[in-house]
């Protein structure tokens, strides 16, 4: 099994998408503004749930966003939430003087009543 496979590469609307499949992390860095938001988060779901059934495995996933329109958000909300009878650990980053994505970030695990880390970085 490869240790690190990349599934999106970075572009003006799509994060960065790493998913290393030793450690189980799946690190998503950028803005999330895609044309298909559905598409994009149906290939996310099909990844983690295909690494979960194969390894019976938790995820930890490492949010580093730095915008979301609102579709990409209640997407984003659906994909955590099916995620959630899994376990998984969810690190929300965020840029220290970013208090709109902290706040997301406080939001998210408000809405989902599960527990993420928020988690200032100097990035």
């Amino acid at each position: 099994m490869k240790e690190r496979k990349t599934i999106v590469t970075r572009t003006n609307q799509l994060p960065q998408v790493d998913f290393d499949l030793a450690n189980g992390v799946l690190e998503i860095r950028g803005k999330i503004v895609p044309e298909n938001p559905s598409d994009f988060f149906k290939e996310l779901d099909s990844w983690v749930h295909e690494y979960i059934a194969r390894t019976n495995s938790s995820v930890v996933v490492n949010l580093h966003l730095d915008y979301f329109n609102t579709v990409s958000s209640k997407m984003l909300s659906k994909f955590l939430q099916k995620m959630l009878p899994t376990n998984p650990r969810l690190n929300w980053y965020y840029d220290s003087e970013d208090l709109e994505i902290k706040e997301a970030g406080e939001d998210y695990a408000a809405i989902l009543n599960y527990p993420i880390n928020v988690i200032p970085s100097d990035n």
